[in-house]
Formats: C-alpha cells, sequence, structure tokens
C-alpha cells in the first residue's frame, strides 16, 4: 500500500539517487578490493543501494512505502513501474536472505553463493537504471524492471 502525496517528485529522491548510486559503484568495482570488500559487506551494500534506487523511484512519482520495510517497498514499486515476475521474485529471494527493514528481530544475513550474488548485482544495476529513468523526468515508467 502506498501512501500517496500527490503526482509531482517528493523532494529529495535526487538525494536517494545519489546515494543508491555511491552503494552500486562501490559494489560493482568491489572485486578489485577483496580483501576489504568481502562478500559479506558487498552483499550489504548492494540491498542499501537497491533500498535507495526503489526510494528514489517511488518518491519521483510523489509516493512513498506505507511503512520502513523491504515488503512495502516492493509493493509501492509494483504501483509506478512495471516488474516482471522474474524480477520480482528475485527481489523476494533477496529480501528473504538479508531481512532488510525487518520488523521482526534482526537476524544475520544468509551470504548468497557468488553466482547468486551476481544475479542480484545485476538486479540492483536494473533497479539504478530504473531510478535513473525515473527521476530523468520521462513521463513514462521506466521498463528497466521488466
Amino acid at each position: 500500500m502506498l501512501a500517496t502525496i500527490d503526482r509531482e517528485a517528493i523532494s529529495g529522491a535526487e538525494t536517494f539517487l545519489a546515494e543508491g548510486d555511491g552503494f552500486m559503484r562501490v559494489v560493482v568495482n568491489a572485486h578489485k578490493r577483496p580483501k576489504i570488500f568481502t562478500t559479506e559487506l558487498t552483499f550489504n551494500m548492494l540491498t542499501m543501494a537497491i533500498e535507495k534506487h526503489a526510494m528514489a523511484i517511488l518518491m519521483s512519482r510523489g509516493k512513498l512505502p506505507e511503512n520502513h520495510t523491504f515488503m512495502d517497498l516492493l509493493d509501492g514499486l509494483k504501483w509506478v513501474v512495471p516488474v516482471s515476475e522474474a524480477n520480482h521474485a528475485l527481489l523476494l529471494t533477496l529480501h528473504a536472505q538479508e531481512s532488510m527493514c525487518s520488523l521482526e528481530v534482526p537476524a544475520k544475513p544468509r551470504i548468497p553463493e557468488s553466482e547468486r550474488l551476481q544475479e542480484y548485482i545485476g538486479l540492483g544495476l536494473k533497479m539504478q537504471a530504473a531510478a535513473r529513468e525515473m527521476l530523468s523526468g520521462g513521463g513514462e515508467p521506466s521498463y528497466a524492471l521488466e
């Protein structure tokens, strides 16, 4: 469910985009410094990038998630941008591994295998592309997540 502000972009969307871009830049280049950027750290930064980009997408359309949970972000995205079933399912598995923004007691994230992490990084790049497109002023929603 979404809290509707209005159809105008909510100020601060650009900040979320920039922060998400910063996290993604580190994630994409993490392999260059594996002693510092462990798989766990890379995974955690990726989830932050996805969360920031999702917020940028929602705010670009004057929307906010009902609550601060990852499931609310996912539900909100479906209302403003086309999300394929495959990408939605991948977002759900990401959420299950990380328990991002969970209302329950925080659990240590289950770190994905390298192959799965690469899938998540690909999804993060799609989310980044969608956020950039949405904030560029285009009237139509992005299809980067289809």
